[in-house]
């Protein structure tokens, strides 16, 4: 067996009933961002394209796949954006596999400060965004978030 090493990742914006889902990360010094509110997110092995990263990892993270899910875009460094939109059932199915706890945010309390990583990063840039996916619960063009794809339609 070979050692894998993550390339660029992904990282999931999941609306349900209006509301954005996020993870309480652990509480462990040694980790990225310890103690911090963020979306599903990781890292891409090297024989994953980016779908099959975020399937993995939501497997991994809330124990399923969404039956609604769509690339929003591909950041510069590589890394993949999804939005995903969960049905009743997905909302009450969740089995958290990583973090301390999860929780669903309106758009207006959203933990900001005490947010890490992409979420944080893109919510502050693009705050109207955001508040249209969880009012509307359809995923953004990837250029509303700064974002490309390989075929030059976000």
């Amino acid at each position: 067996m070979t050692a894998q090493t993550n390339v660029a990742g992904v990282v999931i914006f999941i609306v349900c009933r209006q509301k954005f889902f996020l993870i309480l990360r652990d509480d462990k010094p040694e980790i990225l961002s310890p103690n911090t509110w963020c979306p599903v997110t990781g890292g891409r092995d090297e024989e994953e394209n980016v779908q099959q990263a975020a399937h993995r990892e939501l497997r991994e993270e809330i124990g399923f796949v969404p039956a609604d899910i769509a690339l929003v875009g591909m950041s510069m460094k590589g890394n993949g954006f999804f939005f995903a939109r969960l049905n009743d059932e997905e909302c009450g199915g969740i089995v958290l596999g990583e973090g301390q706890r999860y929780e669903f945010f309106e758009y207006e309390d959203l933990p900001r400060e005490c947010m890490s990583g992409a979420m944080k990063h893109y919510l502050d840039r693009y705050p109207d965004v955001f508040r249209q996916m969880a009012e509307t619960g359809r995923p953004p063009f990837g250029r509303e978030l700064g974002l490309a794809t390989w075929n030059g339609h976000a």
